[in-house]
């Protein structure tokens, strides 16, 4: 089994944002684009990720928790 894995990078500087990779734990992922990302996504419950704009391989609230958390870790590198 793969491990869980979520990571964010800039986007084409013409479009401007950042995207998201979250890959679950067969391996499988998902990318999204945030145009203005937020420092956290705490506040959103748990129908909120896996809808198909975001991360629809969100399955459990294991991979909703493990994603809050890396946002978290992740975003303060794009924020100035």
């Amino acid at each position: 089994m793969a491990r869980l894995k979520f990571e964010m990078w800039l986007h084409r500087p013409e479009v401007g944002g950042v995207m998201s990779r979250f890959t679950d734990g067969k391996g499988r992922y998902t990318e999204s684009w945030w145009s203005s990302p937020p420092l956290s996504i705490d506040h959103v419950g748990p129908e909120y990720l896996p809808q198909p704009h975001r991360h629809p391989n969100v399955r459990s609230d294991r991979h909703n928790e493990f994603i809050k958390r890396r946002f978290k870790e992740e975003v303060i590198n794009f924020k100035t």
